[in-house]
């Protein structure tokens, strides 16, 4: 039974190259960018969490091993690089590094696991090969680095070493959210990770090392070491490398229209409507990301879609979370960034982002910590971290957020930050019960209590320029918690954007969506002159929403209940149903 027939497992999780072509995995064809890739021997790319960069690596590593000559066909035919090899093609002896997986608890734990690692690797390197070397130094990742690079140039080998570093930054990473101590001291002149590098730049101009490819998060780390390794290409932000990993919206249309099996082996092929209905929720939460300013190709995070995928082809269901668990992007993340410098410009940056939905600037060449942390490099790691994204470029490029998972993330950081900043503490029962309300009955009266409640307790600096998009931000960190809904603030409709508009999500067990038009008005002097405002505040939103509901995409919703909610100073004052 021929592949076509038989259908393809799904590899979520996998990022095992040669497992997954011999054992009939789905894999998206990146191996014409190996041709790309030569032009440029030395190469950095970065990408977020959970883009396919560990299988790029896998790949490579396939590609370049000279262990790997003999199963050269089984491994790559159908794809791209078998049809155009280059003359590299299993020409190497390849020295790979992945940096995850390092407990990161405290500074000597993460500092015994990258010199564990670097010892693990070079052991690996040897036994493969069968190398005639012995490392005399296992004190520091340097030395047991120079000692086989020593050690392997006596050999006069028939092949030189291509480096595959995997997730560079990933412990640095930890170090830097524990402290910018004890990061400053590891990229500085003698740092453990700097002194690393430094073997490495020296062995490339050398020759020893002929071709090099590192894979990681953020810039930061290499960065702040300055002169500690400059030797590669950054290829992060080049247009021609913008979707080598994630896919494009094409790959996600192959993948919907491909047979694929379940985890009991059965073969399931999605209908049309199965297709269109899945890439639409695919293209809402988990599409956006445009990594250069000279692309126009957006991509979508591929282990998401495999994570849905894989539990839609389980059981035909779709998954009660939209957020794969094991994404690891939270608000925990997002203030760890915030706290590392000048945390109160950082606020100003997450809070402009949130309440307009994008924010001008450009993005830095370096981020070196040691001399500053300014407004473009907090937006830079926000970008390399996937939180942020091109939208418009110009004198100075317009970022925005990506999809609406990420979305999520930014109000989930909000709701976290007023927990600390105001002291509020949301009672989570109240919160639940309120979604319940809005699902079962269509009511919206007690999360508008709750946003009401959470606004008695700003400060009069935040009063100041208080309006509709703030009550607008408080009510989606109450709302986005949830798996029942998904929100859309601003949603294009006829010729204007609704404030809020609350969609069942594919697995909800709602009933009633929501559609809520906010206004906001400044108490006057008298009390009539507050009455007239609110009146033609109301009246104002309701023949918005007349006009939103003229759009079919909302008119034909049999369960939406709409809402004119009208806020004076921080108190509800009218809150009426549209019917």
């Amino acid at each position: 039974m021929s592949k076509e027939q038989k259908g393809f497992k799904i590899p979520y999780g996998d990022s095992y190259f040669e497992g997954m072509r011999k054992n009939d995995y789905l894999y998206v064809d990146k191996t014409a960018f190996i041709k790309q890739l030569e032009r440029v021997k030395r190469v950095i790319h970065l990408r977020p969490r959970r883009f396919g960069k560990s299988l790029f690596i896998s790949m490579l590593e396939a590609y370049y091993d000279v262990a790997n000559a003999h199963q050269f066909d089984e491994l790559f035919e159908g794809l791209y690089i078998h049809e155009h090899p280059t003359v590299s093609q299993n020409n190497y002896y390849v020295l790979r590094f992945d940096f995850s997986g390092i407990a990161t608890q405290d500074f000597e734990t993460i500092m015994d696991g990258f010199l564990n690692k670097v010892k693990n690797s070079v052991d690996t390197f040897i036994s493969k090969y069968n190398l005639k070397i012995k490392v005399k130094d296992y004190m520091t990742p340097a030395s047991i680095l120079n000692s086989l690079f020593e050690a392997f140039e006596r050999l006069n080998p028939e092949y030189k070493i291509c480096i595959l570093i995997d997730e560079y930054d990933h412990f640095t990473n930890a170090v830097l959210n524990n402290g910018l101590d004890d990061f400053m001291t590891l990229v500085k002149r003698g740092g453990q990770v700097r002194s690393f590098y430094e073997v490495i730049k020296e062995k490339c101009g050398r020759g020893t090392i002929d071709r090099f490819f590192m894979t990681g998060v953020m810039s930061v780390s290499l960065d702040s070491m300055t002169s500690g390794f400059n030797i590669a290409t950054n290829i992060t932000t080049v247009g021609e490398f913008s979707d080598m990993m994630g896919f494009t919206s094409e790959e996600v249309k192959a993948i919907l229209g491909t047979a694929l099996e379940n985890t009991r082996d059965e073969v399931v092929q999605l209908n049309e409507l199965e297709k269109k209905e899945l890439y639409q929720i695919f293209r809402d939460n988990y599409n956006g990301y445009l990594f250069s300013e000279e692309s126009e190709t957006k991509v979508f995070n591929s282990t998401l879609i495999l994570y849905y995928l894989q539990s839609y082809i389980r059981e035909k269901r779709h998954p009660r979370n939209l957020v794969d668990p094991n994404l690891n992007q939270s608000a925990v993340t997002v203030n760890g960034l915030v706290e590392v410098r000048n945390k109160e410009t950082n606020y100003e940056v997450i809070e402009e982002i949130v309440k307009n939905k994008s924010i001008s600037g450009r993005l830095s060449d370096f981020v070196d910590l040691s001399k500053g942390y300014s407004r473009n490099d907090f937006i830079t790691v926000l970008f390399h971290m996937g939180f942020l994204t091109i939208k418009e470029t110009g004198l100075l490029a317009k970022f925005e957020m990506p999809n609406k998972v990420i979305e999520g993330v930014y109000f989930a950081y909000m709701a976290e930050l007023a927990r600390i900043r105001y002291a509020y503490k949301l009672d989570v029962g109240k919160q639940d019960m309120a979604i319940v309300r809005m699902g079962e009955d269509g009511e919206i009266d007690e999360i508008t209590t709750l946003v009401s409640e959470f606004l008695q307790h700003l400060s009069l600096r935040d009063a100041i320029n208080f309006d509709e998009k703030y009550i607008k931000i408080v009510y989606l960190q109450f709302l986005y918690p949830t798996d029942q809904f998904v929100v859309f603030s601003e949603f294009p409709a006829r010729q204007g954007y609704t404030d809020l508009t609350i969609l069942k999500s594919p697995s909800s067990y709602a009933t009633y969506e929501i559609l809520i038009e906010l206004k906001h008005v400044k108490k006057g002097k008298k009390d009539e002159t507050t009455a007239k405002r609110v009146e033609e505040a109301f009246e104002k939103g309701k023949g918005q929403i007349a006009e939103y509901m003229t759009d079919k995409r909302l008119a034909n919703r049999p369960c939406l209940k709409k809402f004119v909610v009208v806020f004076a100073g921080f108190e509800v004052v009218k809150m009426e149903e549209i019917v």
